[in-house]
C-alpha cells in the first residue's frame, strides 16, 4: 500500500466516531499508532490538560516514554509541557546537546530516546494537550512528517467533540476533557485488577483489555467500567484470550 493511500486511511480512521467500537480514549491510542507507522518515529505519547488545566498522561505506545511522560508532569518540566503552555511545538534534535529539562533529558537518555519533537494537541485555536514523538537517533524530523503529525492530531482533537450524541448538545470543552479523563482512569483500575488476577504486566494488561473489547465489538473504556463495577469478572476477559497475552511477569 503507497503511503498516500495509508494517510488517507489515517485521517479517515481518526475521524470517524460512527462504528460501534468508537472510544474517545482509543482515539488516542490510534493516533499513535498511526504516527508509528507513517512517520520515522519510535515512540509516541499523549497528554492531555484536564478542567484545571493541568496535565494528564493519556496514552503512550511504549512504557518507558510513559514513564517519561508522568516524570515531566509531576515536575513540571520537559518538552510536553513546554509545548502546552506555548501552543507552539517544541523540538530538541539531540537531547546529549543543551541543558534544558534536566530530570527528563537524563531520564530519556537512560532510556535510549536521543531526540524529541512535540506537537500541540488543538482545539478552538489553544491547546488542549501534546503529542511527543521520541526517537532513539538524533536528528530534526522531515518536515513533512511534522506536518502528517500535526494534522493528525488536529483531527483527533476536533473528533473528541463529535461522538456519539455530542451533537444533541452543545459543545462544553470542559465536560469533553473530564470525560476524558474519567475513562482514562477507569481503564488504568482495569488493568491493575487484570494484572493482579492474571500475573501479567500493565502492557499485558491493556492488550487483553483491548483483545476483549474487540471481540464484544464495544468501546474498551465500556469493558473497564464493567471490570471496576463488577458487573464484568477478570475471568470473563480473559477467556478466549490467546495464550501468548497471559505471559509476561507482573508490573509496568
Amino acid at each position: 500500500m503507497n503511503r498516500e493511500l495509508r494517510l488517507t486511511r489515517a485521517f479517515v480512521d481518526l475521524a470517524d466516531t460512527l462504528g460501534a467500537e468508537y472510544d474517545a480514549l482509543d482515539l488516542f491510542t490510534r493516533l499513535g499508532e498511526h504516527c508509528l507507522g507513517l512517520l520515522a518515529v519510535d515512540a509516541v505519547g499523549v497528554v492531555m490538560s484536564d478542567a484545571r488545566g493541568e496535565l494528564r498522561t493519556m496514552s503512550s505506545s511504549a512504557v518507558d516514554l510513559g514513564r517519561l511522560d508522568l516524570l515531566q508532569l509531576q515536575q513540571d518540566d520537559g518538552p510536553s509541557v513546554d509545548c502546552f503552555r506555548s501552543g507552539e511545538a517544541v523540538t530538541a534534535d539531540d537531547l546529549r546537546i543543551g541543558t534544558r529539562w534536566p530530570e527528563y533529558t537524563a531520564g530519556a537518555l537512560a532510556a535510549g530516546y536521543v531526540s524529541v519533537h512535540v506537537l500541540p494537541l488543538r482545539l478552538d485555536g489553544g491547546a488542549i494537550g501534546a503529542v511527543a514523538l521520541a526517537n532513539r537517533r538524533s536528528g530534526v524530523l522531515p518536515d513533512a512528517d511534522l506536518v502528517v503529525a500535526q494534522g493528525m492530531s488536529d483531527v483527533t482533537a476536533l473528533t473528541l467533540t463529535h461522538g456519539p450524541g455530542e451533537h444533541a448538545r452543545p459543545y462544553d470543552l470542559l465536560t469533553l476533557l473530564q470525560a476524558a479523563l474519567s475513562a482514562k482512569a477507569a481503564v488504568e483500575l482495569a488493568k491493575g485488577l487484570l494484572s493482579e488476577y492474571a500475573d501479567v504486566s500493565f502492557a499485558a494488561a491493556l492488550d487483553l483489555l483491548a483483545g476483549h473489547a474487540s471481540r464484544k465489538r464495544l468501546p474498551m473504556t465500556v469493558v473497564a467500567r464493567a471490570l471496576a463495577e463488577r458487573v464484568l469478572t477478570p475471568a470473563e476477559v480473559l477467556e478466549g484470550s490467546p495464550s501468548e497475552a497471559l505471559r509476561g511477569p507482573p508490573g509496568g
